[in-house]
């Protein structure tokens, strides 16, 4: 009798837990195909998940905390189902070693590292998204004499997929950007990210409000 009832609750457990699988995987199709779709308000709430859960989640093992906290500051600039954007901001890699505060690296060294680290999440890490191209710009703050707070970007690169095939992320900053279209500041002028930009909020926007028009009030697509 008792066997009996092991292997009921057994055959229960296993197909809720089928169930359960089906109804996950139903529901990933769904997000990608109204994503594909171009969805962008289930595109947002995917990136907005993702983002969360990578400021919820531990540092990787030896990454440098400067790094970490770059990544933490990460924004969406603009995106669509193959286009990434995003903002960050940097500090210097300040650590202390023996009681002493030391400089272990420079704002743009930690500029560069931030963007290798950013751009393998967006193209790898993001649930039913599969971006073609992205965009990374990493600011730095800092403090006029007149007391305001100003911004530069130091560095803005932009990758697309088929570059990135192979890719060592684990190893050299330099090399792994070598191949990517990177624009580095050499003084305190920085970059301008908009020059040649991936995309912009004015593009996204436009677009949105034409596929409103479009498709009319009441409609809603999203999973």
């Amino acid at each position: 009798m008792g066997l009996g009832l092991a292997m009921v609750l057994i055959l229960c457990l296993g197909l809720i837990l089928g169930f359960m699988v089906v109804q996950a995987m139903f529901a990933a199709r769904k997000w990608r195909d109204v994503i594909a779709a171009g969805d962008r308000d289930a595109l947002s709430d995917v990136l907005d998940d993702a983002f969360e859960a990578w400021r919820n989640s531990r540092p990787p093992r030896g990454m440098p905390p400067s790094d970490w906290r770059a990544l933490h500051t990460a924004a969406v600039v603009a995106a669509d189902r193959d286009r990434c954007r995003v903002s960050l901001i940097a500090d210097s890699d300040v650590r202390v070693v023996d009681g002493r505060r030391i400089e272990a690296g420079t704002v743009e060294t930690v500029a560069r590292r931030a963007v290798m680290r950013m751009a393998e999440r967006l193209f790898y890490d993001i649930a039913h998204v599969h971006f073609q191209e992205v965009q990374v710009d990493v600011y730095t703050e800092y403090r006029t004499a007149g007391g305001a707070s100003e911004s530069v970007c130091l560095v803005s690169a932009r990758v697309h997929r088929d570059a990135i095939a192979g890719t060592d992320w684990d190893g050299d900053v330099d090399e792994v950007l070598g191949g990517w279209r990177v624009l580095a500041s050499g003084g305190d002028a920085g970059v301008d990210p908009d020059g040649a930009a991936l995309i912009t909020e004015a593009e996204v926007a436009a677009v949105r409000a034409a596929e409103e028009a479009l498709r009319g009030p009441g409609r809603n697509t999203r999973p």
